[in-house]
C-alpha cells in the first residue's frame, strides 16, 4: 500500500531553456491551434541558408511552434532534426544556443514518440559530439569555464540527452556507447563548473543510473564513488544537486548496501532539504510581488526547527522583476529538492514487493474454508526496513518534518496569483504547481511511513485525527480538487490514517459533510481516488461495527458499498467494495443490517458476474491482484458462514 518502487522514474525539474527570450511572445501570437502551419516550411528554409543569422532566426522562430503537437510532428516529418543538429557545431555562440534550445524544447514537448523520432534522425551524434568536444577543450585549458559563452548550449545538450533517455531505452544505450556517463562525471567539479552545469549533469546521471547495471558498475569504481560522496558533503554545491546525487547513490548501490560514509551523510542531507519552510517562502514571494501588500500571510503551525536552505540564498523582501525571477529560482530548487527527498524516502521505506501471485483467473475449488472460518484476518504492521538510513531518518525527526510540511495552498493564495499582472502570473503559477507536486510526494511518503512506523511516533490517536481533519479540509479547496494526482495522494494518505485510527480507536467517525465529500470521490471517474475514498468510508464502518450495539451509520455504509458493487464497471473498485463489505459486516452484531439490506443475496448474484469480469480484465492491471485474490478466497466463505448464523 502506497509503495512507489514501481514508479521510480521521477521527472526531475529542470531549468528553463536559455537563449530564446522571445519564444513565449511568439507562442502567444501563434496560439498553437491557429498556428500558421504553412509558415513552418518558410521558416525551415532559413535552416538551409548560407547566412548564419538566417539559421539562428529559423531556430528561434521554430521554437514558437513546438508546443503544438501537429506542428512538432510536421517538423519531424520534414526531418528538421537533421537540419538542426549540425548547427550545434557552428562557432557562432548565439546560433549554437538557439539550436540547442530548440532541440531541448522538442524533446521536452514531444514525449515518447517525438523522442524516438529524434533519435532515428540521428540527434545523438551531434549532441554527444558537443559534450565530448567542450569537455575536452575545458579540461585541456586554463580558461574560466564558468564564463564560457558555450556553457548554456552545453547545458541544453545535457538536458536533451536526459529527456531522450527518459523516453527511450535506445537513448540510454547510445549514451553509454558514447561515454556520456564519463562526460557527466567529469564535470561534477564544483571548483571549475557552475551550479547550472553541476545540476544538469547530476540530473542526467540520475536518469542514466536508474536500473542500469553498466552505469552502476562504472559509478561503483573507487574514484568515481569518491567523487559522488565528496559532492554529498560539500556545502558549496546546490542543495538540490546534492539530493540528486543521493538519488544516484541509491540507484547505484540499492537501498541496503550504501557505504558507511554515505549512510552518515544522506539522512541529515534529506532532512535539511525537508526542513525548509517552502510554504512561507512561497507566500512571501506571491504577496510581495504586489507592492500594495505589505504583510503576507504565514503558514499555521510553523515548525520550530525549520532552517534556511543550506548553501542557498534567501529570497528578498521587496521584489523587482529581476529579484522575482531569482527568488522563484531559489524556491523552485528548494521545492525540487524536497520532492525528490520525499520520493527517495518513500522508496527507502517501501518493502520489497517480491511475492508472486497465482493466476487469479483460474478456478479454485479449495477457496472455500470451513463454515465457521474467520472472514477477516488482521494485517500486521509491516516492519521498518532493516537498514540504518531508514532508522536514522525516523529517529532524527522524519515524522515531525512530515507533519509540518503538510501546508495546503488555499483559495486566497490561488486567487492572489490569478490576479497578479501577466508579467509575473505564469512564473508564480508554475511555482504553485511545483509546490502542489511536492505535497503529493510528501503525502505518498506519509502513506508509506504510516504503514511501517508505530502509532506513538506520530503522537498517538489525537495527532492522527488532527492530520486527518487537515486532509479533509484540503478537499474543500476547488483548486486542489481539480488536481487529480494531488487528490489521489491526499486520499491515499487519508486511507492509511483511517486504517491506523480504525485499528486503534472505536470512536472513529465523520460528520455528514465529510462523508458526503468522500461519497462524491467514490463516484469520481479516477479509480485510484475512488478506491482510496471507499476505503476511508470502510474504515469508519469497521470502527463503528465494533461497538456493543448496532450503529445506523454501519447500515448506511453497507448500502453505499452495495451500490458500488452492483453499478460500477471497474473491476478494481468492485473488488475493493467486496473486500470492504466483508470487513464492515464481519461482526455478527450487525447481522440485522445484512438481513435488511439483502447483502447475502446480492453477493450470491455478483459471484458469477465477478468471474466474468475477472476473465475479461486487462492482464497488465496487476496492482490490485492481492485484494482480488483475497476476495476470491474469502467471499464464498463469508457467504457460507453468514447463511449459517443468520
Amino acid at each position: 500500500m502506497g509503495k512507489d518502487r514501481s514508479q521510480k522514474r521521477h521527472k526531475l525539474v529542470k531549468e528553463e531553456p536559455t537563449g530564446l527570450p522571445s519564444v513565449k511572445e511568439m507562442e502567444r501570437e501563434c496560439e498553437i491551434n491557429g498556428a500558421d502551419m504553412a509558415g513552418i516550411d518558410t521558416v525551415m528554409e532559413k535552416l538551409s541558408s548560407t547566412c548564419l543569422d538566417d539559421k539562428e532566426y529559423g531556430c528561434a522562430a521554430l521554437s514558437a511552434y513546438i508546443s503544438s503537437k501537429d506542428a512538432l510532428n510536421k517538423l519531424l516529418d520534414r526531418n528538421a532534426v537533421r537540419l538542426i543538429t549540425p548547427l550545434l557545431q557552428e562557432k557562432k555562440v548565439s546560433l549554437q544556443l538557439a539550436a540547442s534550445s530548440l532541440l531541448r524544447g522538442m524533446s521536452e514537448e514531444g514525449g515518447f514518440e517525438a523522442c524516438e523520432r529524434m533519435i532515428r534522425q540521428d540527434v545523438f551524434t551531434g549532441l554527444t559530439a558537443v559534450l565530448r568536444e567542450r569537455v575536452g577543450i575545458w579540461q585541456s585549458s586554463q580558461m574560466d569555464v564558468k564564463s564560457d559563452g558555450y556553457l548554456h548550449s552545453f547545458v541544453n545538450c545535457i538536458y536533451t540527452v536526459q529527456n531522450l533517455c527518459e523516453c527511450s531505452a535506445l537513448a540510454v544505450r547510445l549514451s553509454i556507447e558514447d561515454s556520456v556517463p564519463q562526460v557527466l562525471l567529469s564535470v561534477l567539479n564544483v571548483e571549475k563548473y557552475s551550479a547550472t552545469v553541476l545540476l544538469a549533469a547530476a540530473q542526467c546521471l540520475y536518469t542514466l543510473s536508474e536500473e542500469n547495471q553498466t552505469v552502476s558498475e562504472f559509478l561503483q569504481q573507487t574514484s568515481n564513488s569518491q567523487t559522488l560522496t565528496s559532492l554529498l558533503r560539500n556545502d558549496k554545491v546546490l542543495l538540490y544537486t546534492r539530493v540528486i546525487i543521493a538519488g544516484v547513490q541509491f540507484n547505484t548501490y540499492g537501498f541496503d548496501v550504501l557505504s558507511k560514509e554515505s549512510e552518515d551523510i544522506i539522512p541529515p542531507l534529506l532532512l535539511s532539504a525537508l526542513n525548509i519552510d517552502t510554504y512561507d517562502n512561497l507566500c512571501d514571494i506571491v504577496f510581495n510581488s504586489d507592492p500594495s501588500v505589505s504583510s503576507p500571510p504565514t503558514s499555521t503551525g510553523a515548525c520550530e526547527m525549520e532552517q534556511d536552505d543550506i548553501g542557498e540564498e534567501k529570497h528578498s523582501t521587496n521584489l523587482t522583476e529581476g529579484s522575482l525571477r531569482k527568488d522563484l529560482e531559489v524556491l523552485d530548487n528548494q521545492l525540487s529538492a524536497q520532492k525528490l527527498s520525499f520520493e527517495i524516502i518513500t522508496n527507502l521505506l517501501a518493502a520489497d514487493d517480491t511475492e508472486e501471485w497465482a493466476d487469479i483467473d483460474a478456478d479454485d475449488d479449495t477457496s472455500c474454508g470451513t463454515a465457521d472460518s474467520d472472514c477477516m484476518e488482521d494485517e500486521d504492521m509491516e516492519p521498518l526496513p532493516d537498514n540504518s538510513i531508514a532508522t536514522t531518518l525516523v529517529d532524527e525527526g522524519l515524522i515531525y518534518t512530515l507533519r509540518h510540511r503538510l501546508h495546503f495552498t488555499d483559495s486566497a493564495l490561488y486567487g492572489k496569483v490569478a490576479n497578479t499582472d501577466k508579467l509575473h502570473r505564469s512564473a508564480l503559477q508554475s511555482s504553485l504547481q511545483r509546490y502542489d507536486s511536492m505535497l503529493a510526494s510528501a503525502l505518498l511518503c506519509l502513506n508509506n511511513t504510516l504503514s511501517q512506523v508505530k502509532l506513538d511516533k506520530f503522537g498517538g490517536v489525537q495527532s492522527l485525527q488532527s492530520m486527518l481533519k487537515l486532509l479533509l479540509a484540503a478537499l474543500s479547496t476547488p483548486q486542489i480538487v481539480s488536481q487529480e494526482m494531488l487528490v489521489e495522494s491526499i486520499t491515499s494518505a487519508m486511507r492509511s490514517l483511517m486504517e491506523q485510527l480504525s485499528a486503534n480507536s472505536e470512536n472513529l467517525s465523520f460528520d455528514e459533510e465529510e462523508l458526503n465529500t468522500l461519497q462524491k470521490l467514490i463516484m469520481a471517474p479516477h479509480t485510484a481516488t475512488a478506491v482510496n475514498a471507499l476505503r476511508c468510508v470502510t474504515a469508519v464502518g469497521v470502527s463503528l461495527s465494533k461497538q456493543s450495539t448496532p450503529n445506523p451509520i454501519v447500515k448506511a455504509i453497507g448500502s453505499l458499498l452495495l451500490e458500488v458493487i452492483t453499478t460500477s464497471k471497474q473491476l478494481w473498485l468492485v473488488t475493493e467494495s467486496l473486500d470492504s463489505i466483508m470487513d464492515v459486516f464481519a461482526e455478527d452484531i450487525n447481522n440485522i443490517y445484512i438481513k435488511e439490506l439483502g447483502v447475502i443475496s446480492t453477493l450470491q448474484e455478483i459471484l458469477p458476474q465477478l468471474k466474468t469480469m475477472v476473465s475479461q480484465k486487462d492482464r497488465t492491471e496487476t496492482h490490485f491482484l492481492p485484494v482480488l485474490a483475497t476476495v476470491k478466497s474469502n467471499l464464498p466463505r463469508f457467504i457460507k458462514y453468514k447463511l449459517k448464523v443468520l
